[in-house]
């Protein structure tokens, strides 16, 4: 019988066998060490479990998202504390302890309406989606909520996924909890239930560690995206809360150097990159590039200083992934509907968190197509969310009323 400690063992190994080298020694320097957080951090105990990719592995030897970033913060707030201070449990069992035991942190949890209150939060760390698991081929057809309550589905007790079922109407007597990830994984396996609710991003992971082939299986089903966190227990002071919210907050946001942030490399090395289906059209960015292009033109500084402003148009009120931004033909943003923050930060030659160069793309299509206009598609956050995802811009080259050139874009999550 596999055991749950075999197949994590294995899914490290799957993962480190493909990583690229990545360092968490680079400082920043933004941060004024406070003696007093400092201690408190380092007295902490730092709980988690085995739930790749985002933390996974061994005790004194974890990998994963949300490890490396921890490991990140920590060198960048002066904290003497490394991924081997991380002590791993069952989840039942941590997540009992940060409840009832001062001075505990435990990660990485979902945040949602029923935890809220019960714990001090940093984060997001990244994205989580849930989603109905299956073997391929074997007929479960679910197209809405509705068609839930046809199936039985396993869950790992203590897990969110219970509650999200609940959420959309599945019968209580339809749900069937197993104790840990390899007991709800040999069930799927060995068809004793045919489906089961989980991670979309640790599926194939976990599937490959226990020798079976990912491509056999299926998420015939999406029921949430949720966000995961670091959940601190109510005790830890305010203050510490807030020194780790700004250190990760920087490194969530700290693309100047190079085109990508810190955490978008890390979510790139683990494959953390989701699709997401909205319900913005291409016709939409076409016809905001088009007007934000039109009030450039009419009125460059009026323009520019609306959209630094987030004010609709250039911002959609309803849905905030629909926004305009524009490079002057330096590739140095001039304006930017949903982060002014890189206003005037170039990017000529610095890629995406995958590698691709893609404003170096949009700049070649502006000049070299006909009508100066085009699409690149690239991997890219998403404003109010955590993670990375694929991302396509429609781009137009034009002259404003300043008589300079820039290349204004928008475009749609997919």
């Amino acid at each position: 019988m596999r055991t749950s400690s075999n197949i994590f063992r294995t899914a490290l190994l799957l993962i480190i066998a493909g990583l690229f080298s990545f360092s968490s020694c680079s400082k920043f320097n933004l941060f004024n060490s406070d003696s007093k957080l400092i201690k408190e951090a380092e007295s902490l105990t730092y709980l988690s479990e085995n739930f790749p990719p985002y933390n996974f592995g061994q005790s004194g030897d974890m990998s994963g998202v949300a490890v490396e970033v921890l490991d990140i913060l920590f060198a960048n707030l002066d904290i003497s504390l490394t991924q081997a201070d991380i002590e791993l449990n069952e989840w039942s069992t941590a997540y009992e302890r940060v409840q009832d035991e001062n001075g505990t942190v435990l990660f990485s949890m979902v945040k949602n309406d029923e935890r809220d209150g019960m714990f001090k939060w940093v984060g997001p760390i990244a994205p989580h989606k849930e989603v109905i698991i299956s073997r391929s081929g074997v007929g479960i057809k679910i197209n809405d909520d509705a068609d839930l309550n046809q199936y039985f589905y396993g869950v790992v007790d203590g897990y969110p996924s219970k509650s999200l079922l609940l959420d959309k109407g599945v019968d209580p007597g339809n749900i069937i909890k197993y104790a840990n990830v390899g007991e709800l994984y040999d069930a799927l396996l060995n068809d004793d239930i045919r489906c089961i609710s989980y991670s979309e991003q640790a599926n194939n992971l976990i599937l490959a560690g226990m020798g079976e082939d990912p491509l056999d299986f299926e998420a015939v089903y999406t029921i949430k995206v949720d966000q995961l966190y670091f959940a601190f227990n109510k005790s830890v002071s305010n203050g510490l809360i807030d020194y780790f919210q700004t250190a990760l907050d920087e490194i969530n946001n700290d693309k100047d150097v190079d085109g990508s942030s810190t955490t978008e490399k890390v979510l790139d090395k683990y494959s953390v990159i989701l699709h997401e289906e909205s319900d913005i059209t291409d016709d939409m960015v076409i016809a905001l590039v088009e007007q934000t292009a039109s009030d450039l033109e009419s009125n460059f500084a009026g323009t520019v200083t609306k959209m630094n402003n987030q004010e609709s148009p250039y911002r959609d009120t309803e849905e905030p992934s629909l926004y305009s931004f524009a490079y002057d033909m330096d590739l140095t943003i001039v304006a930017h509907a949903s982060n002014s923050a890189i206003v005037g930060i170039n990017f000529e030659g610095k890629p995406d968190a995958s590698g691709k160069l893609f404003r170096d793309e949009i700049r070649s299509g502006a000049l070299n197509s006909a009508q100066g206009t085009g699409w690149v598609d690239y991997i890219y956050t998403k404003p109010d969310k955590s993670g990375l995802y694929q991302k396509t811009t429609y781009y137009k080259e034009i002259t404003a009323s300043n008589g300079k050139q820039y290349i204004v874009c928008s475009g749609r999550y997919k």
